[in-house]
């Protein structure tokens, strides 16, 4: 093995030296460095892995909460339809209240408005009979006045409803 090693050109002292310092090396890098290295690797592993936890719980929370926002918004929206549809009934009643009002109200206007005219055909009838009284009177007076023929007494008739004719256009 030394005729390898020597046509290679190592020496082996030299190789066996550099590997005895290979070794003190490694080991006091082990006893001084890996540990704090190891421990610095572990506390960060752990930092990474509780930041990782951590994420996932805000992340569990969140989704909670827009759960909760979601519910609170449908709840909210079926509030609203609620109200809405309360008050278009409270409208819709309103309306049919206020229809109903004014039908009795109409009904009172025709009433009154018929029983008013009642009255004034009423009058106009009395008035009429009035004049009809006086007319009768006032032809009874001309005929009795007058003792005439029949042709003058019916051109008296005639003329009598002349008059009345007049009085009934003014």
């Amino acid at each position: 093995m030394e005729d390898l090693l020597e046509q290679l050109g190592l020496n082996f002292k030299l190789v066996f030296i550099q590997l005895v310092g290979f070794l003190i090396l490694y080991v006091l890098l082990k006893k001084f460095l890996f540990g704090r290295v190891m421990e610095m690797i572990q506390k960060r592993g752990d930092e990474i892995k509780g930041a990782y936890e951590k994420n996932e719980n805000i992340r569990g929370e969140v989704q909670a909460l827009k759960a909760e926002y979601e519910q609170k918004l449908l709840d909210a929206r079926k509030e609203a339809d609620d109200v809405i549809q309360t008050a278009k009934q409270k409208a819709e009643r309103a309306g049919q209240e206020i229809i109903e009002k004014t039908r009795q109200e109409t009904a009172q206007i025709k009433d009154k408005g018929l029983a008013e005219i009642e009255q004034e055909k009423k009058k106009v009838i009395s008035e009429i009979r009035g004049d009809v009284v006086s007319i009768s009177v006032e032809i009874a007076s001309r005929i009795v006045r007058k003792t005439i023929s029949s042709s003058e007494a019916e051109k008296l008739v005639d003329d009598v409803i002349k008059e009345v004719g007049r009085m009934k256009v003014d």
